[in-house]
């Protein structure tokens, strides 16, 4: 009987010590917060490396073309008219009407500029926003494919070895620039992201 009571005190003093130590390892465990993994992924990196990118630049360069081609005969047009305006005499009818059809395919061509730079900002401006809504879409779901928790934009500009150029200000703004100042090889995801991306663009 002694012996099961001194058993039964040692057993007693062994649990209100992991009591008063804050309980089990599994328990301690249990009431701390998850450690938060972390990522990072370069937007800039992956915007330029993307399949989708690179059809996108090649389409908008033969658009370019077409413009050009398009403004070049729109010129050739009115200079055609311009010419033919030196062969009238101004007091002549014929040169009120051909003064008048030269006018007006001016003002047409200026007309036609600005709307087609409005068009063409217009259509860059959406055409990055859904971009940038891919890449942030990709790097979620790769994200919770590797598990992690927070995916951080790397923006680190590179800083040239030779400042001699730059002023104390824009040292200043290239530091300010870079939000991550080490990080593993090992957390950054943009070359999934980016193999994701074209894996979607292929589909």
């Amino acid at each position: 009987m002694k012996t099961k009571t001194v058993w039964t005190s040692v057993f007693a003093v062994g649990a209100m010590a992991v009591i008063l130590a804050g309980g089990t390892t599994e328990a301690r465990q249990a009431s701390q917060p998850p450690i938060a993994r972390v990522g990072i992924a370069n937007p800039a990196r992956i915007f330029n490396d993307m399949a989708e990118t690179k059809a996108l630049k090649e389409k908008i360069e033969a658009e370019r073309k077409t413009l050009e081609e398009t403004e070049r005969q729109k010129r050739a047009e009115i200079q055609t008219l311009q010419e033919s305006l030196r062969m009238l005499k101004p007091e002549s009818s014929q040169f009120a009407d051909k003064n008048r059809e030269f006018q007006q395919k001016a003002i047409e061509f200026e007309v036609w500029g600005k709307l087609t730079q409005v068009d063409i900002q217009r259509n860059q401006r959406l055409q990055m926003k859904s971009l940038f809504d891919k890449i942030q879409a990709a790097t979620a779901q790769v994200a919770a494919a590797k598990g992690y928790d927070l995916v951080l934009a790397d923006q680190r500009p590179e800083i040239p070895d030779n400042l001699e150029q730059l002023t104390v200000d824009q040292v200043r703004t290239l530091i300010n620039q870079r939000n991550i100042l080490y990080a593993t090889p090992a957390v950054d995801i943009s070359a999934d992201v980016t193999a994701l991306l074209d894996a979607q663009f292929k589909k």
